[in-house]
């Protein structure tokens, strides 16, 4: 019986837990996940200041252009002006630097012309002009970071304005990548009958799950043997993840879900109602999660796409760890003979005018890699349709969601 996508995503994530958290220093926590809210501990901009090099004047004196005023100082950034501004006077002013008593406008350098000790203003600015304002982008005790956000060079700069030395971020999962196969052959190693292939499942993997900011550890390839794989499998409960690829279909060779079965793991689902990757199992034992994915190339890209990456997200706290699904525009027919399954297909969107547009790739067999070139999504065929028409809606799953 092939379990429906819903059910085995339901099935799987109900059993994911989230990792511990740790304390790690600021510029270590590139890439991880937040396991606290940050909130602000001033505001943002501190103090008033000027958005622009250039006069920092009365605005009222900029009734009647060109307006000539006394200017009786200068404040650049780090320091301050000790006096009160008057009607009549300018002071000249650097970007960032803090707002004078008594100013309300600032002039871009670029319209006035300096006389002497005077200053020519060529066009006319209202009150608050190029000011930034005390607390117009955070105030002081301001949610600024949520839990669950992953580090980008951009929050590192928002945790150093939090003053965060040290930040707690959730573990990074541990996850182990084998292969199987008689016929496989690594990169660098010589192709020696017609009957062998160049490994590019366990690469794959490795390195999406880098990608998603995993410690992974590549435990290479191994032969379609029972033993070797058993004792391999052996030590499983050394990770939080544990990842194959091949020998979970039907076939004689294929040892994975039965040794999976008889060495005592919870097997949850094992085949599943979608195309490509109809034979992925999951089990679990102890709190290692184990995925078993097809040798198929793209089997092998879309089940750690669509099941294994839920769990990785989920694992290091990511609040939206489920795909995301949009709907976009489908610019040609798209056709197939078995409706039984649910189909993701790769493909790539595109933004025009505030719509989504969708088009897939012709090669929609599960060894042809080549179809992920160019893509950036997955377009959905649900299960019973066999055609779709141009111009019709269809689900897409953005790679990056």
């Amino acid at each position: 019986m092939l379990t429906p996508y819903e059910e085995a995503l339901e099935s799987l994530l109900e059993r994911v837990d989230r990792l511990p958290t740790e304390k790690v220093i600021l510029w270590d926590a590139i890439g991880r996940v937040l396991a606290e809210d940050i909130f602000a501990d001033r505001d943002s901009p501190a103090f008033d200041n000027s958005a622009m090099d250039g006069y920092t004047v009365v605005s009222q004196d900029l009734e009647e252009i060109p307006a000539k005023l006394k200017v009786v100082g200068e404040v650049s950034a780090g320091s301050e002006f000790s006096g009160c501004l008057e009607r009549g006077q300018a002071i000249r002013i650097f970007t960032g630097a803090p707002i004078p008593v008594g100013a309300n406008a600032v002039v871009p350098v670029e319209y006035t012309k300096l006389e002497g000790e005077y200053v020519l203003i060529e066009r006319s600015f209202k009150e608050g002009a190029n000011i930034r304002r005390r607390g117009e982008e955070i105030k002081a005790g301001e949610l600024i970071l949520k839990r669950g956000t992953r580090i980008r060079g951009y929050e590192v700069g928002l945790l150093a304005f939090a003053n965060k030395v040290f930040v707690e971020v959730y573990q990074k999962p541990r996850v182990a990548v084998l292969s199987t196969g008689d016929e496989i052959k690594e990169p660098g190693e010589p192709i020696e009958k017609p009957s062998q292939i160049r490994s590019t499942n366990n690469h794959l993997l490795y390195a999406r799950a880098r990608e998603l900011g995993c410690e992974v550890h590549q435990l290479g390839i191994i032969r379609d043997e029972p033993e070797s794989i058993e004792e391999v499998l052996q030590r499983v409960e050394d990770y939080d993840v544990f990842i194959t690829t091949g020998g979970v279909s039907a076939g004689e060779k294929d040892f994975v879900h039965k040794l999976v079965k008889d060495m005592g793991f919870e097997v949850v689902f094992h085949k599943l109602r979608i195309k490509p990757a109809k034979p992925v199992l999951f089990a679990k034992r102890g709190r290692t999660l184990f995925f078993g994915l097809p040798g198929n190339p793209v089997s092998c890209a879309m089940a750690f796409d669509m099941l294994v990456k839920p769990a990785l997200l989920k694992m290091q706290g990511v609040e939206e760890h489920r795909p995301k699904f949009l709907k976009a525009e489908l610019l040609r027919d798209f056709s197939r003979r078995d409706a039984e399954r649910r189909e993701f297909v790769r493909a790539k969107y595109m933004e025009k005018d505030g719509r989504l547009f969708c088009d897939y790739s012709p090669k929609t067999q599960s060894h042809m890699l080549t179809s992920y070139v160019d893509a950036n999504c997955y377009m959905v065929v649900y299960e019973g349709v066999h055609e779709l028409k141009a111009g019709q809606q269809v689900d897409i799953v953005p790679f990056d969601w």
